[in-house]
């Protein structure tokens, strides 16, 4: 059923505000009507969007402190993007109010243009992004978030369909549900690697999802391998910034939430600073190919999440720019936007030395690279729902896709399409000439 912006519009009419309630470890219910794996971008907006829609929801992480944990660039927006989280706020989503309450630095990019480019775009301070998150999430009635792994699927059938119903956790209970939504990122059989080292991490400090991809594999899901990266990270002290073309935000900060635009924003916004790579960086990247697993493999990555390796390879002879990208208000940890990077930890340290305002820099946490499953999201149906399992959804990077956005977008299309199948309703999709969600979901399924 296809439903226009403007309805999505009017949706948030039938949606309560939360109250109080707190972040729980027991269970107390013995049947959920969804219950989501991931506690994530896509996690979240899922299991807010099932409880909205008045449906008993459990969400299931591997770790209560990683709920709205942004693992990689701590920014929201852009291109493309910032078009996603207003369609995500018009859905009542909770992305970009989190984004507006912990923003450090908002900018509308493509000004130059029309309005139908235009993209925007913010610096989150990404402690107070996840505490912001994780204090909303507490206080919605009716979600029940357990800390555990998930293990297994409860898989019935009923002559020849597959229909999922329930979970097994690591803890060994067995958790009933009327349907799933899987929002497991970069964690199924995931892998980090760091030059030559290898070890299995969904991200770096947590356990990977290994039995959860052996069911997925053994329901007949066609399954394969994707590769992202994150870059090292620098002491902002160290930066000699009177070098650096500087960036500051828009003196009026424009808002994700409608919700937003008539009060506005108040904020004391950090500038951002771009620096250049050149040959003498280029040689240390091609010099040490050899030492770099995660390059070497023969293993796709998402198109718009390029490493610095890469981009050296592809454009020979051209320099690329670099945003440093403050982290928080309460950090001196500095994010090199575009510095995605896997080499040894000592040739990164020496290739942040050769760029301009970084010489005399220090690298406070290593680039990294993480190689994952991701389930062929051909095997979906618009509303995000398996063609393979009844009941069973999937929502973000295991479908092969990247960002947060992105993520959140899958996200609250999930949740309100699971809630929607309990409810034995039409289920809820938008149409690629209505919305940028659409366009990103016609073109995964």
């Amino acid at each position: 059923r296809h439903v226009s912006m403007y309805w999505m519009l009017r949706l948030s009419w039938f949606w309560r505000t939360p109250s109080s309630r707190h972040l729980c470890y027991s269970v107390d219910r013995k049947i959920y009507d969804v219950v989501v794996i991931g506690g994530g971008h896509a996690g979240v907006e899922a299991s807010c969007a099932a409880v909205r829609l008045g449906v008993s929801t459990l969400l299931v992480t591997q770790k209560l402190n990683t709920i709205g944990e942004m693992s990689c660039n701590p920014s929201f927006g852009g291109i493309g993007k910032g078009q996603l989280l207003r369609e995500i706020d018009a859905l009542d989503g909770i992305a970009p109010k989190i984004c507006d309450m912990s923003g450090i630095h908002f900018r509308v990019l493509n000004r130059r243009k029309g309005p139908a480019v235009w993209g925007l775009r913010a610096q989150i301070d990404r402690d107070q992004y996840k505490k912001n998150m994780q204090n909303y999430m507490s206080e919605i009635p009716d979600l029940t978030i357990r800390e555990d792994t998930v293990e297994d699927l409860v898989i019935t059938q009923d002559k020849n369909q597959s229909i999922v119903s329930g979970l097994y956790l690591g803890s060994g209970e067995v958790i009933h549900s009327k349907s799933v939504i899987i929002t497991t990122g970069t964690f199924l059989k995931g892998e980090i690697h760091i030059g030559l080292d290898t070890y299995p991490a969904g991200r770096k400090g947590e356990e990977p999802a290994i039995g959860l991809a052996n069911t997925l594999d053994s329901l007949g899901f066609r399954v394969g391998r994707l590769k992202t990266g994150t870059p090292p990270r620098i002491d902002g002290r160290t930066i000699d910034y009177s070098h650096l073309k500087i960036q500051e935000g828009d003196p009026e900060p424009v808002p994700f939430s409608f919700l937003n635009e008539d009060k506005g924003l108040q904020l004391d916004q950090v500038p951002c600073h771009m620096a250049y790579t050149n040959p003498a960086a280029h040689q240390i990247i091609l010099d040490n190919m050899h030492c770099n697993k995660h390059i070497s493999e023969d293993v796709t990555a998402p198109r718009y999440c390029p490493s610095i390796e890469s981009k050296v390879i592809r454009f020979k002879g051209k320099n690329h720019q670099i945003w440093l990208e403050p982290e928080g208000l309460e950090t001196h940890t500095v994010y090199p936007q575009g510095l995605s990077c896997t080499l040894p930890s000592e040739h990164q340290q020496r290739l942040l030395k050769c760029i301009k305002g970084l010489e005399n820099s220090s690298m406070v946490q290593c680039g990294y690279g993480v190689e994952y499953n991701y389930v062929d999201p051909r095997q979906l149906k618009p509303s995000l729902e398996t063609k393979l399992v009844e009941g069973l959804f999937l929502a973000g990077q295991i479908n092969g896709t990247t960002g947060y956005e992105e993520a959140a977008a899958q996200g609250i299309i999930a949740g309100i399409n699971a809630a929607l199948f309990v409810r034995n309703q039409d289920s809820f999709t938008l149409d690629r000439s209505e919305a940028y969600i659409g366009v990103l979901i016609d073109d995964l399924t």
